[in-house]
């Protein structure tokens, strides 16, 4: 029987009911384990940081669990004052600090989620170092913030870790050999989280209960629509009413998951994943960036698709292998992407008319 009090379940975000609802009635039991826990979550007021807080808190409200949550960010000010309803949080500790300077904080937590990175060298982003140096130092801060006591450490890192496919394989699994290209500069990001990946893997051998989520690609309420997503692009397009532009020849392959669906699977490996194993995190149906325009396109009511043609290496392909989270964990895709591309484009529409009135 499903728990009634997830019926007055509040978002302090904005986030749609039934996505916040479909959080805590599917991982009550798991959400449970954190009673009376002391959460450290980094990188707290980025995309998926800010859905984190929300059903941390969510949970709290409903299932009295008693959590404290620290929250480091760089410029919490900011975003308290986009969702004030997080900043007046009383179980909410705000840290105003860049992770690698992170301090260690009294005798440690009971849970940590190291989300701090960014995700790409872009215009007006971090260097190359200074983004491999955030990820990497950040990690070893975050780690040593952990304390002796902490029951889970879950650590955000990235299927960019596996680099290009192999020929003849179309999904990355956990233990595939190659990597990123490693005289590229754009390959700090990559290289990063693997080096983050051999710190956790040495954390967990000393004691610390390190679980690693290999995250891909998502789409949901929070997402940049102007950044490198693909599909964030191709929504704003749509909902925008431009033509939706593709900048390749539209063959390379990429899988969508949805942030509800993302949430269920981060709290399931923070509390129940084996200390030292890389789970990948994200859909496994594959989609080519074609195909994906189009079904935009259909979806949301758009003007229509151009593909502009230029070349795409044939071994461009990022879609997880989901083997070792569905039969570990019991995980299961449970949101179809038409319905995330109708939900995430509702959101954008009510972010606009929110900017327009503020």
């Amino acid at each position: 029987m499903k728990n009634q009090h997830f019926a007055f379940a509040n978002s302090r975000s904005g986030l749609e009911g039934t996505d916040l609802r479909h959080v805590l009635e599917t991982m009550e039991p798991r959400l449970r384990q954190l009673a009376g826990a002391s959460i450290l979550i980094t990188g707290a007021t980025g995309w998926f940081g800010v859905w984190l807080l929300d059903v941390l808190c969510a949970a709290d409200d409903t299932l009295r669990l008693g959590i404290r949550i620290v929250a480091v960010s760089r410029d919490p000010r900011h975003f308290a004052a986009r969702y004030p309803g997080f900043g007046a949080d009383p179980r909410i500790e705000w840290i105003q600090s860049d992770v690698r300077q992170l301090a260690p904080h009294g005798d440690g937590f009971t849970y940590v989620i190291h989300a701090a990175t960014d995700t790409s060298v872009r215009p007006g982003a971090a260097s190359p170092l200074r983004l491999f140096e955030t990820i990497v130092d950040g990690t070893r801060c975050a780690i040593a913030a952990a304390g002796a006591t902490c029951k889970g450490f879950l650590l955000l890192s990235s299927g960019a870790i596996y680099g290009l496919g192999a020929l003849n394989s179309t999904h990355f699994a956990e233990g595939d050999p190659g990597g990123p290209k490693a005289f590229s500069g754009k390959s700090a990001y990559a290289e990063g989280k693997r080096a983050a990946e051999q710190l956790a893997i040495i954390a967990a051998g000393n004691g610390v209960p390190v679980r690693i989520a290999r995250c891909f690609a998502f789409v949901g309420p929070h997402m940049p629509f102007d950044r490198h997503f693909a599909i964030g692009n191709f929504i704003a397009d749509a909902v925008d009413g431009r033509r939706i532009l593709v900048k390749s020849d539209g063959r390379p392959l990429r899988s969508y998951l949805y942030m509800s669906d993302l949430l269920r699977a981060l709290i399931a490996i923070l509390v129940d994943g084996v200390a030292g194993r890389p789970y990948n995190v994200g859909s496994d149906i594959a989609i080519t960036i074609e195909e994906l325009a189009h079904r935009v396109n259909r979806v949301v009511g758009g003007n229509g698709v151009q593909i502009e043609g230029a070349a795409s290496d044939p071994l461009d392909r990022y879609v997880p292998n989901t083997t070792r989270l569905r039969s570990e964990l019991g995980f299961a895709q449970e949101v179809p992407l038409d319905a995330a591309i109708a939900r995430t484009a509702k959101w954008r529409r009510a972010e606009q008319i929110r900017s327009m009135r503020s």
